[in-house]
């Protein structure tokens, strides 16, 4: 009991200071709090001779909390109905095709450089939000925390590099620019676009939300059959 609070509290108060750090900073996606946080928890276990797994173990509890984090994604969704009942065509194929390519080419790649068949189902569910990655892993048997790992980083690089390239293919429209940063960098991207445009910042959760529901109901067999 005693590990199990000093590993959620520890966790918590890391989160708490890479937050702080961020806002500090202005709030750059390389800053971000997930990132952050995280390098502060592995610092401490290395300084400390912590071993990850026992640290896992203990943080059980936060890894349970990603599940109704998960569910209340849905709130996304029904804010932004309106949106999608009157293109919901044009975002379903942006969004999905968007998650296909990013699905497909980890997927390939991974392949084409021989990755270890875990390896490899990590670094498809890159481009998911930590929640649904973490989910797929679950349900797969895959490394959840590389997973979620290989997904924070995705998003960080994601939110460094996918605004310039908007601009250098001078791609303006806000509903394109949202839908594209929200799928391909999900919850750092999202949370970059929102401190600077609400509404944009909307349309990239929902993005995010449903690029994860989509994979969320076809990764797991499409991986099954690759196995």
């Amino acid at each position: 009991m005693i590990a199990t609070f000093a590993a959620c509290g520890g966790t918590l108060a890391a989160f708490a200071l890479a937050r702080w750090l961020s806002a500090r900073l202005g709030h750059p996606p390389w800053a971000s709090p997930v990132l952050v946080g995280a390098i502060i928890v592995a610092g401490v276990l290395a300084l400390m001779g912590v071993p990850v797994a026992r640290y896992g173990a203990a943080a059980l509890p936060l890894r349970w909390l990603l599940g109704p984090a998960l569910v209340a994604l849905a709130l996304i969704i029904d804010a932004n109905r309106a949106a999608l009942r009157r293109e919901a065509v044009p975002v379903l194929v942006a969004v999905g095709g968007g998650m296909a390519v990013g699905v497909g080419s980890a997927i390939g790649l991974a392949r084409l450089l021989g990755l270890a068949p875990l390896l490899s189902d990590a670094v498809a569910v890159k481009t998911l939000s930590t929640p649904f990655g973490v989910a797929i892993m679950g349900a797969t048997g895959g490394p959840v925390a590389l997973a979620a790992a290989i997904a924070v980083l995705t998003g960080v690089i994601g939110a460094l590099l996918v605004p310039p390239m908007f601009h250098r293919l001078r791609i303006t429209g806000v509903a394109g620019r949202a839908l594209g940063l929200g799928t391909a960098a999900h919850i750092v991207g999202t949370d970059w676009l929102t401190r600077r445009d609400s509404r944009a910042g909307g349309l990239s959760a929902l993005a995010m939300a449903l690029a994860g529901t989509i994979a969320a109901l076809l990764l797991p067999a499409l991986l099954r059959w690759l196995a």
